[in-house]
């Protein structure tokens, strides 16, 4: 019981921390990149994140790398090439735009968010390993956020 509850309070920091650091980054940031090349990742993007999302069914979505009662292993779509879809879209989404209007105060918040991102994917992904006994077959099948890279 006690395990379940820090599992609960670390996801809720990391959340915290990942919807903090992403609002600063909306607020100092255009949504948008002037560059079309940078413009068109961001579509890309948004694209994945559409995807993912679509794929995933919304009822199913959840802000928290936590698990749902009743979940099921989503491995089409998106999810059968990246473990991490929507994490991969906030990166694609957002990168073009910091490094168009780029400074110190967005740099250092962006890296904040990108090293809490690989500190819930880790934690997630142990979790989702636990949960699920096929999950571990699923991770050699699947890159956990860039294909073919990472």
């Amino acid at each position: 019981m006690a395990k379940k509850n820090n599992e609960t309070i670390y996801s809720i920091i990391l959340t915290i921390i990942q919807y903090t650091t992403l609002t600063a980054l909306l607020y100092l940031l255009t949504w948008m990149s002037s560059n079309i090349f940078l413009m068109i990742i961001q579509v890309i993007g948004f694209t994945v994140a559409i995807w993912a999302v679509l794929e995933m069914n919304k009822g199913k979505i959840n802000i928290a790398p936590t698990i749902r009662k009743n979940a099921s292993l989503i491995t089409s779509g998106p999810y059968k090439l990246v473990r991490h879809p929507m994490y991969l879209s906030l990166i694609l989404s957002l990168t073009p735009t910091i490094i168009s209007h780029y400074n110190q105060t967005i740099i250092i918040i962006f890296a904040v968010f990108l090293i809490n991102l690989y500190i819930k994917m880790m934690f997630e992904e142990r979790l989702l390993k636990n949960y699920f006994t096929d999950y571990s077959e699923y991770m050699k099948k699947s890159w956990r956020l860039v294909p073919y890279v990472y």
